[in-house]
């Protein structure tokens, strides 16, 4: 298959475009798929045939009835495209001697804000995932990835889940089939790019599982086609029971594989796939699956319920395209902070609607203005005393920012030699930042770099040479690269000394708290670099007088102010 991978993908694109085109002139031309119509030997207009999902039956339509009016006008052709209903308004039909008005096709004509979630979303989703696999396709031809073309895979899927949902043409009995199987494996083709993601990283993730998985659309495609034979109620919960089990295999998956990797550098890579899963997949879950599941009753409809999925797709294209990404434990700890600072103010403005309702206190315009007012000004004062009360305690998910240099800062004064100073350095960076190895250079007034840790197997640091150019300006300054980044930590004599830190995969962007640390560690550093080489050039000064026999008064003095001090 990976041989042919390129040619299916195509193949799949060029598919998934005329299936888009097909669904899309069914829906803005407001054809109503599966409410079959033909015209009797009495010149009646009679309904023969109705799927279950048919929007006909949504309106009330039943199978039997005699169409009497069509846009308060006598029926005719114009009012039928394939034997199915076409730009309807209002019916009027006869059952059993009754005469029954019909007009709720707004969804149908696309009025209202609800076509926005069933048409212009899913079809701008679509074409955003068109560009999306525009990018995968060329960084998969560079790195000859067989995750980009799973990855594109995954995006048509979703895409196509989303476009087949709602609208029209879901009476349509194939397009039944086509949303059912790609909204059951949409995360069956997550859970597969991330397993060959890490496969190309060198790491292991779910092999059997996950090829397990792909019985469950398949077994729920194959009870679809006997759906005559079942209650409608025992399918649609049966596909919902099945997207939930696929849903949160994959959530207890990336969950395990974090705490097998916890101590990896690929530890982050799972926690955005955490973070995405969770934003994306838990609002349609809890909101929808599950209450639909237990009750029969939804809190959120489908459709708006599951918008949010579009996080998944595009993260995943970031993820795999981009080579520096954002530090997940910044936005983590970000998000945990901001959510308490929500939490509160959010139970007291229920808590206060739930008041107000009790006591049929109606809120008015003037009324609302002064309590949201009151509300936000409590919610930027509170922020504002958390912020000065815990000013001190910014930290990262794996060290105090603050503490680390305090530690290294009390290391720095038991150093006697320039290497001892590189060594803590290094030590200090490798435990809390996200890089694996850290490398000393001298740049030279000339641009000539000089790896000086000749114990150690260096780099090919000349695919940075360009950088080692451009960091010599400044003392802390930093340059990022796809795999770690580079900072001067000192100079001497017009030379620049240069700390290279790199990893085995491609970092996160370092955080603004990560930056300024950097540049704190830099500056403690060059202080450090500069005491140590005049100890070090006054050893040697010591030394020349020593052989040469003579003894300074200086020297005298300084002598004499240790042994009084000793004593």
């Amino acid at each position: 298959m990976k041989k042919f991978s390129k040619q299916i993908t195509i193949l799949v694109i060029i598919l998934s475009i005329v299936y888009v085109c097909y669904i899309n002139y069914i829906n803005l031309n407001g054809i109503i798929i599966g409410t079959k119509v033909v015209r009797t030997e009495n010149n009646e207009y009679k309904i023969v045939e109705m799927t279950e999902t048919s929007y006909g039956k949504f309106v009330g339509l039943e199978q039997g009835d005699i169409i009497y009016k069509i846009n308060n006008n006598k029926p005719s052709k114009k009012n039928l495209k394939w034997d199915n209903l076409y730009h309807i308004k209002s019916l009027d039909v006869m059952r059993d001697g009754e005469k029954i008005h019909l007009n709720d096709f707004d969804i149908v004509n696309l009025n209202g804000s609800y076509s926005y979630f069933l048409t212009v979303l899913p079809l701008v989703f679509y074409f955003l995932s068109l560009v999306c696999i525009f990018y995968v396709l060329k960084v998969s031809k560079i790195r000859k990835s067989f995750a980009g073309y799973v990855l594109i895979l995954f995006l048509l899927d979703v895409a196509i889940a989303y476009m087949s949902a709602g609208g029209p043409a879901r009476g349509h009995e194939f397009n039944r089939y086509i949303n059912l199987f790609t909204f059951i494996s949409s995360p069956i083709f997550y859970l597969k790019f991330i397993q060959e993601y890490f496969k190309e990283l060198g790491k292991k993730f779910a092999n059997s599982l996950v090829s397990f998985l792909y019985i469950i659309p398949i077994l729920n495609i194959g009870i679809e086609l006997f759906h005559r034979h079942f209650p409608q109620d025992f399918i649609t919960n049966l596909n919902l029971v099945s997207f939930f089990f696929v849903t949160v295999s994959g959530f207890i998956l990336v969950f395990f594989h974090l705490y097998k990797y916890k101590y990896s550098e690929h530890a982050y890579i799972l926690k955005i796939l955490i973070l995405t899963n969770t934003l994306s997949f838990a609002p349609f879950l809890v909101f929808y699956v599950v209450p639909t599941i237990l009750t029969g009753k939804y809190i959120f409809d489908a459709l708006f319920s599951a918008s949010l999925l579009s996080l998944i797709p595009f993260g995943l294209v970031y993820q795999f395209v981009a080579n520096k990404m954002f530090d997940i434990e910044f936005i983590l700890g970000r998000m945990r902070y901001y959510a308490l600072l929500a939490l509160i103010p959010a139970l007291f403005i229920v808590g206060a609607l739930a008041l107000f309702d009790s006591f049929n206190i109606q809120m008015s315009p003037a009324r609302q203005t002064v309590f949201i007012f009151v509300v936000m000004f409590a919610v930027f004062y509170f922020k504002e005393v958390i912020d000065f009360k815990f000013r001190l305690k910014r930290f990262s998910e794996k060290f105090n920012y603050q503490d680390s240099i305090f530690k290294y800062t009390q290391l720095m004064r038991g150093v006697t030699s320039l290497q001892q100073v590189f060594k803590e350095l290094k030590k200090t960076i490798l435990d809390v930042l996200l890089v694996s190895k850290a490398y000393t250079f001298e740049v030279t007034p000339d641009q000539k770099v000089i790896y000086l840790d000749k114990h150690e197997i260096g780099p090919d640091w000349h695919l940075f040479q360009k950088e080692f150019e451009n960091v010599t300006s400044e003392i802390g300054k930093i340059i990022e690269v796809n795999q770690g980044f580079l900072m001067k930590v000192g100079e001497r004599g017009g030379s620049s000394y240069v700390l290279l830190c790199l990893s085995n995969i491609n970092t996160p962007r370092l955080t603004r708290d990560e930056i300024s640390w950097l540049k704190t560690l830099s500056f403690y550093t060059s202080v450090s670099m500069e005491n140590v080489l005049h100890i070090e050039e006054l050893m040697e000064h010591l030394k020349d007088l020593k052989q040469e026999g003579t003894n300074p008064i200086w020297l005298k003095k300084l002598m004499f102010a240790i042994e009084e001090k000793q004593r």
